[in-house]
């Protein structure tokens, strides 16, 4: 390039412009050289100046020469970028001092967390304070000791508040061009790092600290490493399981079918969880849960797989437990309502498939809470166990049998032929029943009703199915226990009707639609009415009156007869009251109570009430029991005791028709036998019925008992009781049941009437 050239610019201007467009070396060619015009030349670094005249050898080597120096130059860029393009890959900064130096310089910094750092002083500011005199020593010991290499890893704070992590690298040696020693180094983020290591430092805590077991395998699926999780749940030891399968993940131990599942399981889907059943190395038998994963070769050298286990063995039987609870009875063991009801539902099933009946028996103790009033609920938890035992031995393998809660039972019979079957399913656990079984020390001879239905025949739901066998159970109780009944769907009609008939009940009693009438009660002795008999009526609003047939037998079976014996024993009280006002002051009031009322533990404070708010002498209150109270003994003679403590009458009805104790009339509180009128009814015709009378006369004259005689129809019956010495008699011959204002009238034309007859 010739410095004088022709044009708007001279050579030092176009070699300018040429450096900066095409990097091209520069000679400059000119017989120019005063010092103004080598200084403009300079500032273009040219490869070479040769001032006119030259020679062409001259030329030719200052060419070769910067030919040679260009090639050099070009390396040095390449290899200037390359260091440059590394150190921003790497994330790396320089930074450079010397030893007598207090300045550090920082070279050009990659784009990083913060900003690029080309101040050391600002940066130094960053530092976490905890850490700068550590940097400031490391780089003090550097200028101190010639020749070493050091690094030194801090935190820097961020203007947000954020934590970063940088290492400091740096190396002291000895610049032979400048004569002295330097130091160099690299500053590079390390954050992420960092936290890497602390995740890995986390993963072997964990790996080490779990409670699960984890297992690492290798591409082979044999054993690599474990935690000590594993060795202390397993017993396991390396020892036993190097370069070999778990033994509890074998196909030998989990069978061909399992172990296939559980690796094309992993291979389809990189991962497999399940329960398995292992041995431990005790040979102690454990439930574990299984979850498997695949580690990719990219991971690691090669495809490895975790194994996680966890020891379920408390959990399983704490299931099991739960399981037990809640599908079987605590006490018998047997399966409970649920249970069985969903074994019913899977009979059903399988009878409706195979075109078979099955029928379902339901099996009630008789009289079982007399066991349990008299000798306690433990004792009669023994009987139900007792009762269970009994009736399993004589069921098919077959069969269910189930408790759904107290004395109350429900046989499955499946496959069944015909309903002579069932005959002999329901006679075979009648008899085995039959025997006495002991508890405390006392023989019990237990019994049960068993009412039966069939499917198809009369239903395939089980509800259905349960409730006509329940129906059918209650039939038999009422034709006398200790039997069985097959439903029929006039059973269905009687409960429906004592359904209604009990909801018309309560609407009677809550619409003041009863009413009493009574019966007088006629004294041979003193020749006049010295009592009534309070019977009860309903004045239905469609049906009109109606007698104690129609209210009694649906109330006992219900809570309601306490509420209709409450209400008859005060509106009694209230007509005493009010015939006493009138006049009738030694008229007595005989009111039949229920075994169910007498149980009321209310019944001795309501009475007493009454007694005292009606202003009625106990005496004239007789209460008329059934002779089932007497088979109760234990139960009812604390009851009887406390109302005999108010004075009270207290009398048994219909004497001689059930299952008199004759004890119980020496032990119990009673006043007055009322002899039934069944007994009457063919006196003097029949020898028997005279016999009986006779004898319940001369039984209560010995044990000092007032009689009475029901069902006085003839004068040959009040002829032949009055030479026997009977007390009262009571009869239609004497008079029906009337309203209560008739009782007054009947007061005086009775007696007269009688008289007429020499009675």
């Amino acid at each position: 390039m010739d410095i004088h050239i022709q044009g708007d610019i001279d050579g030092v201007e176009a070699a300018t412009l040429l450096q900066k467009t095409h990097s091209i070396p520069v000679i400059y060619l000119t017989a120019y050289s005063e010092e103004k015009t080598l200084t403009r030349a300079s500032a273009t670094k040219p490869y070479g100046y040769l001032l006119k005249p030259f020679s062409d050898r001259e030329l030719h080597i200052i060419i070769q020469i910067s030919i040679e120096r260009y090639q050099s130059d070009i390396r040095l860029i390449k290899n200037e970028q390359h260091f440059r393009l590394a150190l921003e890959a790497a994330r790396l900064g320089t930074w450079e001092t010397t030893t007598d130096s207090h300045e550090i310089f920082m070279g050009k910094s990659p784009e990083g967390n913060l900003q690029p750092i080309s101040d050391w002083k600002s940066f130094f500011r960053t530092i976490n304070e905890s850490d700068r005199q550590k940097v400031s020593e490391f780089i003090a010991k550097l200028r101190g000791k010639k020749g070493s290499t050091a690094e030194i890893e801090f935190r820097v704070i961020s203007d947000a508040g954020k934590n970063y992590w940088y290492k400091l690298y740096g190396k002291s040696f000895k610049n032979r061009n400048a004569g002295k020693h330097q130091i160099i180094g690299v500053l590079q983020e390390t954050t992420e790092s960092h936290l890497a290591k602390d995740r890995l430092a986390q993963a072997a805590t964990v790996f080490e600290c779990a409670t699960e077991g984890i297992i690492i395998l290798n591409k082979d699926r044999q054993f690599s490493c474990a935690n000590n999780a594993f060795y202390e749940i397993t017993k396991f030891q390396p020892r036993n399981l190097r370069n070999k399968e778990l033994p509890f993940l074998t196909s030998r131990s989990l069978g061909e079918d399992s172990y296939s599942n559980i690796w094309q399981g992993i291979d389809k889907d990189g991962h497999w969880r399940g329960e398995i059943k292992a041995s431990k190395r005790n040979n102690e038998t454990m439930y574990a849960w299984l979850t498997i994963g695949f580690i990719p070769a990219a991971v690691s050298d090669e495809k490895q797989f975790v194994v996680m286990i966890s020891d379920i063995t408390a959990i399983r039987e704490t299931r099991e437990q739960l399981t037990q609870t809640a599908y079987y009875d605590s006490l018998t063991n047997l399966p409970n309502r649920m249970l069985t009801m969903d074994r019913l539902k899977q009979a059903l099933a399988k009878a409706s498939r195979d075109a078979s009946l099955l029928g379902v028996l339901f099996v009630d103790l008789d009289n079982f809470k007399r066991i349990n009033d008299t000798l306690g609920h433990r004792h009669g938890d023994s009987m139900l166990c007792f009762v269970s035992q009994r009736i399993l031995a004589v069921l098919r393998e077959s069969d269910t049998l189930g408790r759904l809660g107290g004395d109350e039972f429900i046989v499955i019979v499946t496959n069944v032929e015909s309903r002579d079957a069932l005959i002999k399913v329901a006679e075979k656990i009648l008899e085995c029943l039959s025997s006495p079984v002991v508890i405390s020390n006392m023989e019990v001879v237990p019994s049960c009703s068993i009412g039966i239905s069939v499917c198809p025949d009369h239903s395939n739901h089980p509800d259905d199915l349960l409730q006509m066998a329940d129906t059918a159970m209650y039939e038999a109780k009422n034709k006398g226990r200790n039997r069985y009944a097959f439903y029929h769907p006039t059973l269905t009609q009687q409960a429906v009707h004592y359904m209604t008939r009990e909801r018309e009940l309560h609407h009677a009693l809550m619409k003041n639609e009863f009413l009493l009438h009574y019966q007088p009660q006629y004294s041979l002795a003193q020749k006049k009415i010295t009592g009534v008999e309070a019977l009860i009526r309903w004045q239905h609003p469609v049906k009109g009156l109606l007698s104690p047939a129609e209210i009694i037998p649906v109330a006992e079976t219900s809570r309601l007869i306490v509420e209709i014996g409450n209400w008859i024993l005060t509106e009694a009280c209230r007509q005493l009251n009010q015939w006493r006002a009138e006049g009738l002051n030694d008229l007595r009031i005989a009111v039949n109570i229920s075994i169910r009322q007498l149980a009321d533990k209310h019944l001795q404070k309501f009475i007493a009430e009454l007694l005292q708010q009606y202003s009625l002498p106990a005496h004239l209150l007789e209460l008329e029991i059934t002779e089932s109270c007497l088979q109760d003994e234990l139960i009812y003679i604390t009851c009887l005791e406390k109302l005999e403590s108010l004075g009270i009458t207290i009398s048994i009805d219909d004497f001689g028709t059930g299952y008199s104790c004759l004890s119980s009339l020496k032990n119990l509180p009673i006043h007055r036998l009322k002899i039934d009128q069944s007994f009457v009814k063919n006196i003097p015709h029949d020898n028997n019925d005279c016999a009986i009378a006779a004898a319940i006369l001369a039984l209560a004259q010995k044990l000092n008992l007032q009689v009475t005689a029901e069902g006085i129809e003839t004068y040959d019956q009040i002829d032949f009781l009055n030479n026997l010495g009977c007390d009262e008699l009571q009869g239609y011959l004497l008079s029906k049941p009337v309203d209560p204002e008739q009782i007054p009238y009947l007061i005086k034309i009775l007696p007269d009437r009688l008289r007429a007859l020499k009675f």
